[in-house]
This record gives structure tokens, C-alpha cells and sequence, in this order.
């Protein structure tokens, strides 16, 4: 006897020392999780299987239905908070009728051993399993409140095939969330587990099993929910459920990329910024454009919306058709590497304007040149002599960009690129000046996010995919405010593509702000345009890079974009103006000289009005319109005014190297007569502009081989006034030649530093130094 009672003793304190000590386990963290991706209002665009191909989303358990969690209580184990995980009594009964009287099988499980069963993946049909599952079931209640194993429960429970848990059957059945369901959804999800095979909601048959269980747990409802005997007529009626199948697949390049770039440790819901009415709209958009011109080889396309304010993606169509493989459906034109074309240049206009090179009515060359091993073309292959800047950048001319690039200064355009984060850079000099023609590839990501930051007054911020993500409070700055609003204020005056142009008296709509851009062999075609608080981004081509003369930017892409802005963008006057704050901006309209953008002089024949950055941008007195007396007699210059016998007449004076330009384009001018032959040296030189040495230049050193006379040679040139025939070279006050007043002369030099002069026909002078340093 005593013996009996130290034994069992001892098992008791074996029993309670287990009991003590026993590990706390984990629940439901054990097992990977789905994702579900809603858009900005909630809505549903994508469910995702779990690691082990199962929908199984996490739900708190005060975002679960309290109609849900009663009814799963009334139905499952009603004692739920009164026993200590295992029902003793009830298992008694179970015992007896499944192993002596056989009459019928009895599990008599608790919740608290089904979350032990399924968390474990117990097999229960043996007594071996069945005394594992109550040993785990006690080990939870040591562990756990009610609570969480209820909660456990319900995100663990099966819902029919592979849906697990009330969140994802809640979703996947109803379309809503598991605190939205209404009592006859609650009590039809209640019954499931119990039998998810046969009362699968999803299968043919399974509403005849699940109707027969939910009447009778209905009948159970209405003894303690009396009030909601109104609802029988639901319960009579059948059940519209979704099916797995029909689940949505909205935005599947974005949601792709959300799962390859989110934490593997984010499970559940995941709202994003996407709006589902404007991607279901840019779809539909672009699908209809690559139909209208597929005969032309259009048959993919790419685009995307961005909210300028909040910096949130709203919208993004990584391809025409996703499951389209002839097309490469899947590959997500938004993040893939291209080339921009021109798109970029707007960005080397407003880096010059903020180092004070140009403002928008400067005027530039657009004329051939050589750099070195590179020798920029136009896209046309023709060139228009001086142009406006403003001009320069609305027709996309390549030869001004790429000298305008070639003058900056620090941070030069490549550093630029790098502090706006353009990711996988070479080094800049494997670019060069191709660099704003093309010659780097960018994603259409990272190109909204550029011109979002012309929208914002020249500040880069993060962009946007999951609400909730904290942005830079506000950004880094790339570029002032002033040069932002001065490039968006350029690009607002690009006309629409032909295809979407409407007569001045019917236009009411906003303003566009945009530019198109086409990479070298016609292999992408961009167009990318601000407008209101929307930048929307246009890509046409093909993923293989095959080109097609049709992917013109202008033509191709830009219609597309036109269409994208009035499917997506209110059309209420808005006005590039509108996004700036003037009070707080460093600008000032001014009158310039329309021809040469710079301050009018005295003889200027037209004016017009220009923006300039006080104390930045260059400007100067125009002296290119002058009053000259000519005699009467000769047509002559003459040597002085004199009223009545020497009339004023105005004429251009053009400085020789645009005068070339123009010349080289074509442009005939009136140029002014020469000085007749009475006139002194003295009386020439006091009249007009002194010669500016272009080359050689004081702050270089010039390296060169002493083997061959050819390779010592040094161009002199000048820039000279427009009545200015010839020019006459001097190196250390010895003569060396002369040359057309737009033409070098090639200087064979020598080791040393010497002084090189100038001076023109009129007996004007300029000056300079040049170091020479010979090489073997």
C-alpha cells in the first residue's frame, strides 16, 4: 500500500514537474503566411498561396466578427473557457462509444486539442495520437490564455481545400474581411471545420452538406440570439460564394514586384497606393492604343501614374498584356533598364540654369561640332543655326544639349544622375556627352521620379508602393526651385502630338508640361508629362530590344500619353503655374530683345517677355542691333553721323561665330556695309566690339609630340565683331599670320608659355596666354 501511494506520488510530481516545466510553443508563426494586396480603398487585387501552397492569413482576434467567433464556439466546443483544455467528460463519452460499445465514432475534441492537432499535425485515429493531442492541448493551456488559442484556432482551421484560417476563407468566399461578416456568413463558416471536405462552400455539392449543419447550428443561434430569428429567410436561400478561382490577378507587375522586394517577414494584409478604378483604366488604355496601331508594329507598351504630392504609385501597366507571351507579357517595362532617348535633357537645361549658363531666352548654337572622338547629330540630321533655349529644349535638338553639357560645371550632369540615385552608373567617362542624348539607361521608375522632382520644386523623394511607408519629410534637393519651374514652364509650351491637337478657342483643359525621348535604332520610344499633381510615364517598344522606325517618341508614345492624361487627369485649367509659390521664388519677367534674348538695347526692334534668376542667370545689354550713319553717296559706312548727309540705319551685328552658324544653316542676313575709305584706324576701332580668343585657352597646357611639325599645330581663333573681315595673329608681339574672320589659324608651336594677340581689321585687340609642353 504505501509502496502504491509513493508511486503514485511520484508520478504526481513527475506529472506536475512536466506540467511546470514543459517548453511554451509557438502557434500559429510556425507556418508561412499569404499575402493580400488591396489597393488604396481596400479593395482586393491579388491573394497569395502561402510557402506551402495554402491561403493562410493572420487575423488578430479583435478584427474577427464577434457573430463568427460565438457561433464557432456554440458549434465547436461550448465549454471552451471552462475546462483546462480537455474535456474529461466528454471524452469519457467519446471513449465509451467509440471503443466499448462501438456503436459510433466519437471525437469529443476540444478547440484547444484541435489547435493542438493541427499545429502539430497530430493523426488522431489512434489512441497513441489521441493521448499526444491532449498532452499538447494541456501543454497549451500552461502556456496560453483562452484567447490566443482561440485565436490560434481560428487562423489555423480548415475552410474547404487549401483555405485555412477566417481571414483567407472570409476574403476568398465573401470578399471582405473576417470583422465584416454578416451572421448567416458567420454561421455558414462555422460549420466547415468540422468537415471542411464535404461542406467545402466552393464545391458543387458542398452547399447541400453545409446548408443541412448550418440550419442546425441556427436552430441552436436563436435560443440565446432570439432577435435574430428575422434572418431565417437567409438561411433558406443559397449561399454566393467566390471560389478560389475567381480571385482578382489586378496589377500583376506591380504585385510581382512587391513580392520579390518585401521583407519575407511582412504576412497578411498589405495595402498599396494603387488606385484599382485608374489601373483597371490605364489597361484598358493602353490595350485599345496597341490594337489601333498594331499594323504599325505597336504591340507593347508600358506606363504608369505618379501622385506628386504624396509621391504614391496610383496606377502602373508593366506591359500590353501580362499572359501575352509573344510579347514578353511578363517582363515589367516600369523597372526594366532602357534608354531614355532625349528625355533627359530637360535635366541639363535646369542644372545650367541653376549655374547661371543659360535662362530661357539665351541663344545657342545648333550647329556641328566635335568633341574629341564625338561629333553629336541631330535627329533630323540637319541643324538650325542659333536658337533660344526655350526652343532648343522643346524640339529636342541634340547639339546644344550636348554643348550645354559640355559647359557645366560642378556637379556636372553625371553627378547629378548619381545624387538622384539612377542606379548601376558606369563611370562617366564611358558616357561622355552621349550621357543627356541616351547614352545611359534608366528605368521608367527612376525617370517619374526625375520629373516628379521638377514638380516639386526640384526635390527627389522615395516613391511610393505600400501606404504606410514613411517617405524622406522632405526629400534632397537636386535643383532649386527656380530652375525647376523654368524647365516645367519650357515644356508646357511643347505642342500635343498632332493626333490630339485641338483649335486654340476649345482648349480649357491643363496644361502639359512634357517631352518625348527616342533611343538610337528606334528601340524605345518615351513620352513622359506633368500635369496637375500627376506625372504619367509612356514607354513603347519591344522587350528584345528589336527597333521599328515607328517607336518615334513624338509619334508613338505621345498619343499614348495624351490618351493616359485624359482618361486619368481631370481636365480643370490647371497651370504649371499653379504648383509654385512666386513670393517665395528668386524669378523676375523681364522685357529681352527677342532676337537674342538678352536685355533690349536702344535699337532692338522686338521685344518680348522672359523669366531670369536674379543674381544667377546671364544677361547683358543686347548690342547686336546698332545705328550706323551711312553716306549717301557710296552706301558706305561713314565715318560720323551728320545730320542730313549721313542717315542712321539699323543693322544686326552678329558676332563672327554665330554669324557662321547662320550662314551654315542657310540664314541669309543683312550685314553691314564696310567703313568707306576716308575713315582712320582710330575712328574704326572706337565703333563696335573687341576680339575674344576662343582658342588657345590660358588655363590649359598644351601637350604635343615634337616628332612631326603637323602634330605641334595650335588653331587660333576669335570671336569677332559682325563688320570684322580678318584677323590678324601676334605671339609674343611677332606676326604669325591672318585669317578670315571665321576661320582658325593653325599655329605651329613651341615649348614655352607666350603671350598670343589679336587684332581685327578695324584695329580692335584681344588677348591671351597658351603654355605649350612637348612630348615623346
Amino acid at each position: 500500500m504505501k509502496r502504491g501511494i509513493a508511486i503514485a506520488a511520484a508520478l504526481l510530481a513527475l506529472a506536475a514537474a512536466a506540467w511546470l516545466l514543459c517548453p511554451r510553443p509557438a502557434l500559429e508563426e510556425y507556418y508561412s503566411h499569404s499575402r493580400a494586396y488591396v489597393d488604396t480603398h481596400g479593395r482586393l487585387l491579388r491573394l497569395t498561396l502561402a510557402a506551402d501552397q495554402r491561403y493562410r492569413l493572420f487575423c488578430p482576434l479583435d478584427q474577427i466578427s464577434p457573430n463568427l467567433i460565438a457561433a464557432t464556439l456554440l458549434y465547436e466546443d461550448k465549454d471552451f473557457y471552462h475546462h483546462p483544455g480537455v474535456d474529461i467528460p466528454a471524452l469519457a463519452r467519446a471513449f465509451w462509444t467509440t471503443y466499448i460499445t462501438r456503436s459510433r465514432r466519437v471525437g469529443a475534441s476540444t478547440i484547444t486539442m484541435q489547435v493542438a492537432r493541427l499545429r502539430w499535425r497530430i493523426r488522431t485515429n489512434t489512441i497513441a495520437g489521441k493521448l499526444r493531442q491532449i498532452l499538447r492541448a494541456l501543454q497549451l493551456t500552461r502556456h496560453y490564455p483562452k484567447a490566443r488559442i482561440l485565436e490560434a484556432y481560428l487562423n489555423l482551421a480548415p475552410y474547404g481545400g487549401n483555405i485555412e484560417g477566417i481571414q483567407a476563407a472570409s476574403l476568398i468566399y465573401f470578399n471582405k474581411s473576417a470583422d465584416r461578416l454578416t451572421v448567416p456568413e458567420a454561421l455558414s463558416l462555422a460549420v466547415v471545420p468540422q468537415n471542411p471536405v464535404q461542406r467545402n462552400p466552393a464545391r458543387p455539392k458542398g452547399f447541400d452538406h453545409l446548408q443541412a449543419a448550418r440550419k442546425h447550428l441556427f436552430a441552436r443561434w436563436i435560443e440565446t440570439h432570439p432577435r435574430d430569428r428575422q434572418l431565417t429567410a437567409f438561411f433558406d436561400r443559397p449561399l454566393a460564394v467566390r471560389s478560389p478561382a475567381g480571385l482578382p490577378f489586378a496589377a500583376p507587375h506591380l504585385i510581382d514586384y512587391l513580392e520579390a522586394t518585401t521583407s519575407g517577414s511582412t504576412n497578411g494584409r498589405v495595402p498599396t497606393t494603387l488606385d484599382l478604378d485608374r489601373q483597371l483604366t490605364m489597361q484598358a488604355v493602353i490595350s485599345s492604343y496597341v490594337a489601333r496601331r498594331a499594323a504599325e508594329g505597336i504591340t507593347n507598351a508600358a506606363a504608369l501614374a505618379l501622385d506628386t504630392r504624396s509621391m504614391t504609385l496610383t496606377a502602373l501597366a508593366g506591359s500590353a498584356d501580362f499572359f501575352n507571351p509573344r510579347i514578353q507579357g511578363q517582363v515589367n517595362g516600369a523597372t526594366a533598364r532602357r534608354s531614355p532617348g532625349s528625355a533627359l535633357k530637360p535635366f541639363v537645361y535646369a542644372l545650367a540654369m541653376d549655374q547661371g549658363l543659360v535662362h530661357p531666352m539665351s541663344l545657342m548654337k545648333d550647329s556641328p561640332r566635335r568633341y574629341g572622338g564625338f561629333t553629336p547629330e541631330n535627329f533630323d540630321q540637319r541643324f538650325l543655326g542659333p536658337v533660344s533655349a526655350h526652343d532648343a529644349l522643346i524640339l529636342s535638338r541634340n547639339l546644344p544639349a550636348a554643348n550645354l553639357q559640355a559647359r557645366l560645371g560642378e556637379p556636372g550632369f553625371y553627378a547629378l544622375l548619381q545624387r538622384a540615385g539612377i542606379s548601376e552608373l558606369r563611370p562617366a567617362a564611358h558616357y561622355g556627352l552621349a550621357l543627356c542624348l541616351g547614352g545611359v539607361e534608366v528605368t521608367m521608375l527612376e525617370l517619374a521620379g526625375l520629373y516628379a522632382a521638377l514638380a516639386n520644386g526640384g526635390r527627389l523623394q522615395p516613391i511610393r508602393m505600400v501606404k504606410g511607408e514613411m517617405a524622406a519629410p522632405s526629400g534632397i534637393r537636386i535643383l532649386s526651385p527656380e530652375a525647376s519651374f523654368l524647365t516645367l514652364d519650357i515644356l508646357k509650351d511643347n505642342p500635343p502630338p498632332s493626333s490630339h491637337r485641338q483649335p486654340l478657342a476649345t482648349i480649357q483643359g491643363n496644361e502639359v508640361a512634357w517631352k518625348t525621348g527616342t533611343s538610337h535604332g528606334f528601340r524605345d520610344a518615351w513620352a513622359i508629362g506633368v500635369s496637375r499633381d500627376m506625372v504619367i510615364a509612356v514607354w513603347v517598344g519591344n522587350f528584345n530590344g528589336k527597333g521599328n522606325r515607328a517607336f518615334v517618341g513624338r509619334s508613338a508614345a505621345g498619343p499614348l500619353l495624351f490618351d493616359l492624361l485624359a482618361a486619368l487627369v481631370p481636365e480643370r485649367g490647371w497651370r504649371v503655374a499653379d504648383t509654385m509659390n512666386f513670393s517665395q521664388l528668386n524669378l523676375k519677367q523681364i522685357e529681352v530683345c527677342a532676337t537674342t534674348g538678352e536685355l533690349p538695347g536702344r535699337h532692338c526692334p522686338h521685344t518680348k517677355k522672359s523669366w531670369f534668376i536674379p543674381g544667377i542667370s546671364p544677361i547683358r545689354v543686347c548690342t547686336v542691333h546698332r545705328a550706323v550713319p551711312i553716306d549717301r553717296a557710296t552706301g558706305l559706312r561713314a565715318c560720323r553721323y551728320e545730320p542730313g548727309h549721313t542717315p542712321l540705319a539699323v543693322f544686326e551685328f552678329w558676332p563672327s561665330d554665330l554669324l557662321a552658324v547662320f550662314r551654315m544653316a542657310g540664314v541669309s542676313l543683312k550685314t553691314p556695309p564696310p567703313f568707306g575709305k576716308a575713315c582712320d584706324l582710330d575712328r574704326r576701332a572706337g565703333a563696335g566690339q573687341p576680339p575674344v580668343v576662343t582658342s588657345p585657352q590660358a588655363e590649359l597646357v598644351y601637350a604635343l609630340q615634337s616628332d612631326r611639325a603637323t602634330h605641334r599645330q595650335i588653331p587660333f581663333t576669335a570671336v569677332a565683331d559682325g563688320d570684322v573681315r580678318r584677323l590678324y595673329w601676334f605671339v609674343d608681339n611677332s606676326y604669325v599670320g591672318n585669317s578670315a574672320s571665321q576661320q582658325p589659324l593653325m599655329w605651329t608651336a613651341r615649348s614655352g608659355k607666350f603671350d598670343v594677340r589679336v587684332v581685327d581689321d578695324h584695329g580692335r585687340a584681344g588677348h591671351t596666354t597658351v603654355s605649350v609642353q612637348m612630348v615623346r
